[in-house]
This record gives C-alpha cells, structure tokens and sequence, in this order.
C-alpha cells in the first residue's frame, strides 16, 4: 500500500540513496588520494556522518572497494550488450562499447574506480573481479577480430588494442572532472572516436577540434 502518495521515498529507497552517496564519495576519494591512503573516516566526514554509520551500508572498506569494481564491470557488460544490439561492424561495436562505457561511468554516480587499484582488493574478491575483468575484455577483443574480418580495422594484435585503449580509458577519472568545460556525453564521444581510429583501417580524415561543441546525441558512424 503506498503512503503519503509515493512523496516520500520509502525506507528501502532511502538505504538505496545513500549506499549510492556513499560509494560515489568513497570512489571519488580512492581515485584522488589512492585506497590506502583514504580512510572511512575521511569518507564519512566527507559525507557529514559518523563512521559507524558507513557500516550500515559497507561492513568494511574493502567491500566499498569491491563493490566499486563490481559496478564499473556491470557498466561494462551494459555497453558491450548495446554494441552488439546497435554496431554493424567491429569497429563500430567497440566504439560504441567504449563510448557508453563512459558515458555512463562518468555520469553523476560517478562509478568509475581507477583500474590501478585492483591490488588492494582482498584475495577472494581480486579473483572474483578478475575473472569478470578477463571476460569484458574478451567480448572486446572480439570486436576487434569481428572488425579485422570485416575489413573495419587493420589487421592487429587484438590483446594488445584492448590493453592500449583501455589503458586510456581507465585513467580518464584521474583528470574528468563534472565542473569541467566538457560533458561526460560530449568526452565519451570524443574520446571513443580519437582512440578507435588508431585500428580503423578507413580512418576518419579529421577529429573534433572542440571537444566541448560536440553534439552527443549524434550516434556512431554518423
């Protein structure tokens, strides 16, 4: 039975909001000063709160940790799904997957975690978000032998394009910033077109000159 005419949000949506506010600030915080030198202390008066009251929603913070991880892959696994549904050739499939990728991570959640951080995972996490890791990683480079047979991307070594263009990738939340002169929208954009035209084997004759006046909502290939 609703109360107060679905005004107010329910005791459930209220958890789910700030276990949202808390693992964007605990993100923010890793991908600035690093894990080990973030405490949940920095976290919660960050926040406004006590840290006892992190626990409601983390039991430590290697589970905010892990689950940085876990939702920077589910992000992933989204974009590659809507490559494959909108993509007609490798390299189309894996610009988009790069592009949604950022669009989303960079968005308000801010749910991107440094890649460099997969060291302080503890064991049985690092092996659970590795293996998840190992499989997004494959999807792409699948995109990229799709591409070298259909004749969108020059012949290559597919791990090594992976490893390069994410290397990118992953790094974008040391520098992004939302009070930035670009949009999580228009760098997604900019960004998957610059590094996929490093393998197209037809490479566009030109790139964007201003980032900020790119139009996101013109799709790929377009």
């Amino acid at each position: 039975m609703a109360t107060w005419n679905n005004a107010v949000p329910t005791r459930k949506k209220m958890h789910m909001l700030k276990r949202e506010a808390l693992l964007r600030e605990a993100i923010a915080a890793f991908n600035q000063k690093g894990f080990h030198a973030t405490s949940l202390d920095d976290i919660a008066n960050s926040l406004g709160v006590t840290k006892a009251a992190l626990y409601h929603y983390f039991s430590s913070k290697h589970a905010l940790l892990y689950e940085a991880f876990s939702e920077a892959l589910k992000v992933g696994f989204e974009a590659i799904d809507k490559a494959q549904e909108q993509g007609a050739t490798g390299l189309e499939k894996l610009q988009i997957a790069i592009r949604e990728y950022l669009q989303v991570t960079l968005s308000e959640m801010s749910r991107c975690i440094i890649i460099t951080e997969e060291h302080a995972l503890e064991a049985g996490d690092r092996e659970k978000i590795v293996e998840q890791r190992d499989r997004f990683e494959a999807k792409l480079r699948d995109f990229v032998r799709e591409g070298i047979q259909d004749g969108s991307v020059v012949p290559c070594d597919p791990k090594l394009a992976i490893f390069s263009i994410f290397g990118a990738v992953n790094w974008v939340p040391k520098w992004f910033s939302d009070d930035g002169e670009w949009s999580n929208r228009q760098l997604a954009k900019g960004m998957s077109e610059l590094l996929c035209r490093s393998i197209a084997s037809r490479p566009p004759e030109a790139l964007a000159r201003d980032i900020g006046k790119i139009r996101p909502d013109i799709e790929v290939g377009a």
